[in-house]
C-alpha cells in the first residue's frame, strides 16, 4: 500500500528526496536518537515500525505513539534552529530510515517547490493528531480512549486478523493516558464483548468493526 511519501508528491520530487538522503538500518530495540537530541534531519521510515517513547519527571519512559512504514518523524527540526528531539524513537523489529539533513532539504525545496507543501502537511496532521488526543483525554472516557489507541494501532500497523499487536498494556495505558489498572479493566470488557484477544504480553484485535462502535 502506497504511505503518504508516495501519495502526496510527484514522483520527480519523491525520489530527489529519498536519494539526497542516507539509508540507516536498526535492529528490534535499537535507538534511532534519544530525546533532548539535536534535530536537524527528516526521517523517513521505509521499513518496519517505531515506537515514540518520553521521559517523564518521575524517570519513567512511556510509549506516546507507534508509527509504522512509510511514515516520515522529525520533520520540526526543519523549521526550528537549534532544535532537540522531544522524544526517543526505539526501533520494534528491523527498521530502515532514510535521513535528509536539514540544509539538502531546503535545497531541495528550490527545485521542488511541492516539498513546502508537503512539510506543511506534515506539520498539520501533527497538530490535528496532537488536537484530538488532549480532547479526548479531557472529553472522552477511560473505555473509549483504550478502543480508540487500539484501533489507531491495528490501523496504523495494517494487521491481519490473529496478528498482535507490538505493544503491551503499559504501552496502551500511556497512549491511552490512563493508569495500567485501568486499562486492563478496559480491555477486559473488550475482551467479555469479544472484541479482543489478551495473551500474555501481547493483544489481538479479532472484531475490527465492532470494536470501532465501542470507540464512538
Amino acid at each position: 500500500m502506497p504511505g503518504r511519501l508516495e501519495l502526496s508528491l510527484p514522483v520527480a520530487a519523491r525520489d530527489a528526496l529519498l536519494l539526497a538522503g542516507h539509508p540507516r538500518d536498526f535492529r528490534g530495540g535499537e535507538v534511532v536518537f534519544h530525546q533532548g537530541d539535536p534535530c536537524d534531519s527528516l526521517f523517513l521510515l521505509r521499513v518496519g515500525r517505531v515506537a515514540v517513547r518520553v521521559s517523564t519527571p518521575e524517570g519513567d519512559e512511556v510509549t506516546v505513539g507507534l508509527l509504522a512504514a512509510p511514515e516520515e518523524f522529525g520533520e520540526v527540526g526543519l523549521i526550528r534552529d537549534d532544535h532537540h528531539h522531544t522524544a526517543t524513537v526505539v526501533a520494534l523489529d528491523d527498521v530502515r530510515v532514510v535521513t535528509v539533513p536539514g540544509a539538502r532539504f531546503h535545497d531541495l525545496r528550490r527545485d521542488h517547490p511541492v516539498l513546502t507543501d508537503w512539510l506543511l502537511a506534515a506539520l498539520t496532521r501533527r497538530l490535528e493528531r496532537t488536537s484530538l488526543l488532549l480532547a479526548d483525554a479531557l472529553f472522552v472516557d477511560a473505555d473509549r480512549r483504550v478502543a480508540r489507541r487500539l484501533l489507531d494501532c491495528h490501523e496504523a500497523f495494517r494487521l491481519g486478523p490473529g496478528q498482535p499487536l507490538p505493544l503491551g498494556q503499559d504501552d496502551l495505558a500511556a497512549m491511552a493516558g490512563v493508569s495500567r489498572p485501568t486499562a486492563n479493566r478496559a480491555l477486559r470488557r473488550l475482551e467479555e464483548r469479544g472484541l479482543v484477544c489478551l495473551g500474555r504480553r501481547h493483544i489481538v484485535v479479532t472484531d475490527v468493526e465492532a470494536l470501532t462502535a465501542a470507540s464512538r
